[in-house]
């Protein structure tokens, strides 16, 4: 893998932090307080940031993208995450939308391309149940065909943005006898087929909304189905979409921590006592520094990731691994922050605190720390630790 950035993407990634630290990281908090943001506030905030090439920028450029490829889009997303991690959550589940485009059919495609384009339309995926986390072969929610239609009864939860989605990339069970082969991808457009939400409230990442969906009857057109195979669709749909979205996740880790190391180095620098800068103790320049090997640590795990999607390799331990190490790291890099601070660090007066809990959320999010070691043990010994 090349570390060196390309002229395009240093210019890209400059442009987009002098864009982020003017217009949204003197904001962040505020609306951070304020909890969710509303389908139109998220909208609003997409629309600000589309012209850099968030949220369509994997798009070909036909369907209003730029079509780059996955280091460059993490290249947004990561400077995204250093200034609002929870804006940077809506605008990736916000993605689900995209989906649409590529595997809806040819009427619905007619009806969403503008609004995608413009920003206006927004996506989530739906996998997570009340008694079905990792589990995914404890999957309750049915999806059972009626003549031209499937109908869909159950519960999701802990869905990122499914509050304030459009389209939902649903995975229910069309065939219980089969087992976890038995859980098909289906396309849910809440305009054609209505359900209900419920927000849920979460230590942090506030801003980015997290609800349950209920499917009480819910009638979606056959052609909503993904895949002929079901056990091929799954596949191709939790294989490719799990390895982005956890080195995804794992970028939004590296966000907050680069966050967190910049603001404990203002701190250091500016922060008295004894007559110098805390920035010259021993102890605190210690502890910068392992902030800094722990973030770059994070960074080259998870571009090594995408380096090797980008060049249509299989990443699947890369990917649990850049997902299982980053948040973790985070965790301790926000904490460092919070000590350097001293008592301000506690307070909702510096970022710190917010790096902190949104850090701590990330280690549960599209998979939890101990599941992805599991799925490097996995991929990397080639015995299971579970089914």
């Amino acid at each position: 893998m090349d570390f060196e950035l390309t002229e395009e993407q240093k210019m890209l990634k400059a442009n987009a932090r002098d864009f982020l630290e003017k217009e949204i990281i003197p904001i962040a908090d505020e609306y951070d307080r304020k909890g969710p943001l509303s389908r139109e506030e998220a909208i609003g905030f997409i629309k600000k940031l589309m012209p850099f090439g968030y949220l369509t920028g994997l798009l070909p450029e036909g369907l209003g993208g730029a079509w780059l490829d996955n280091k460059t889009d993490g290249i947004l997303v990561e400077e995204l995450s250093r200034a609002w991690a929870g804006l940077a959550g809506v605008v990736i589940s916000g993605r689900g939308g995209l989906i649409a485009l590529f595997v809806g059919t040819e009427e619905s495609r007619k009806r969403i391309k503008d609004r995608v384009a413009a920003g206006e339309y927004i996506g989530c995926l739906a996998i997570t149940e009340p008694n079905a986390g990792s589990d995914t072969s404890s999957m309750e929610t049915t999806a059972v065909r009626e003549g031209d239609t499937y109908v869909i009864n159950g519960t999701k939860t802990w869905i990122s943005s499914g509050s304030i989605a459009d389209v939902v990339l649903l995975f229910a069970t069309t065939d219980r006898s089969k087992g976890r082969l038995g859980i098909t991808p289906i396309i849910v457009e809440k305009e054609v087929s209505p359900f209900t939400t419920r927000q849920l409230n979460k230590l942090g990442l506030k801003a980015w909304p997290t609800a349950e969906l209920s499917f009480v009857d819910c009638r979606v057109p056959k052609e909503n189905v993904l895949g002929g195979n079901p056990a091929q669709a799954l596949g191709l749909s939790l294989g490719g979409v799990l390895d982005s979205s956890r080195c995804l996740m794992a970028l939004i880790a590296v966000g907050i921590s680069q966050a967190a190391v910049d603001a404990a180095i203002k701190y250091a620098r500016e922060r008295k006592q004894f007559g110098r800068p805390i920035g010259s103790f021993q102890m605190i320049q210690e502890m910068i520094v392992d902030m800094i090997a722990e973030t770059e640590a994070m960074r080259l795990l998870t571009y090594r990731a995408f380096d090797l999607i980008d060049k249509g390799e299989r990443c699947r331990w890369q990917s649990s691994l850049a997902k299982a190490y980053a948040p973790e790291m985070a965790v301790n890099v926000a904490s460092k922050a919070i000590q350097i601070h001293g008592a301000m660090g506690l307070s909702d007066e510096y970022p710190v605190e917010r790096y902190f809990r949104d850090a701590r959320m990330m280690t549960i999010l599209d998979g939890t720390t101990q599941i992805n070691k599991l799925v490097v043990g996995r991929e990397v010994i080639g015995i299971r630790a579970f089914v």
